[in-house]
């Protein structure tokens, strides 16, 4: 039975940091822990996270309901373990091209960014039947559950982009830090409508425009957005910002 909450938002940041549970108990094998997590990934990617019970993951991996409680404490815990599972290798793989980007300790071009940022955020959407789960499983948490998604990117995504904007910000030194965030989250925009939604451009297009080639879509996209990128700061967003400097007293 799952327990009530008073803040699921709070709950899920808290079980995305803590981790699984390390000991198992009697009848319970680290293969039934992974046959939880390939369940539940199916089944949320297939109906919504709202419309799976504990039940229904323990029923589809064959195995005691009490094993979710044991091992990710509750249903927010599983998807927790579940995004963490896909985010620590896309991050990682993020950092290796960052790193490789940079020799001789030069800073990368805005190109080479954007590819290390972008180019494993594509390789990891599709499978041999298309989009694969976790990018289904991502495109409904963002339609139908904002506050568990909010709370899952912070816990996953929140260094690497620390990272990540600061590396674009060595490479637009004309660029205000808002002006380099609200284009950063343009390209969030961007990568998240490419990897949930290739069909309608392939539909289109008559299959010449196909998001899921992922060279295509790099060959296409890092350039539309260094483009963006490099545009000339804008004003709107400075004149309040400065109004509302001037009212804070210095520390």
């Amino acid at each position: 039975m799952e327990m009530k909450r008073t803040n699921r938002k709070d709950e899920i940041a808290i079980e995305a940091k803590s981790g699984p549970q390390t000991e198992s108990p009697s009848g319970g094998t680290m293969d039934s822990r992974e046959k939880l997590l390939a369940a539940a990934l199916h089944l949320f990617a297939a109906r919504g996270v709202d419309r799976v019970s504990v039940r229904d993951i323990a029923h589809e991996a064959g195995v005691n309901s009490a094993l979710v409680g044991y091992y990710f404490r509750s249903k927010d815990g599983l998807l927790s373990q579940l995004y963490r599972r896909h985010c620590e290798p896309l991050n990682a793989e993020r950092m290796k091209l960052l790193k490789s980007f940079s020799r001789g300790g030069a800073d990368p071009s805005l190109e080479k960014v954007l590819e290390a940022f972008i180019r494993p955020a594509l390789a990891i959407t599709t499978d041999s039947n298309g989009l694969s789960e976790f990018t289904r499983l991502r495109a409904l948490l963002a339609a139908e559950n904002t506050a568990a998604l909010e709370a899952l990117v912070a816990a996953n995504f929140d260094h690497s982009t620390t990272i990540f904007v600061s590396a674009l910000e060595r490479c637009l030194p004309h660029l205000s830090q808002e002006d380099v965030l609200w284009r950063f989250h343009f390209t969030l925009g961007t990568i998240n409508y490419t990897a949930t939604g290739p069909s309608i451009i392939s539909r289109f297009s008559e299959g010449r425009c196909d998001p899921l080639r992922v060279e295509d879509t790099l060959r296409e996209l890092i350039p539309f957005l260094a483009a963006g990128f490099r545009a000339p700061k804008t004003a709107g967003h400075h004149a309040s910002a400065n109004k509302a400097q001037s009212k804070t007293p210095a520390s």
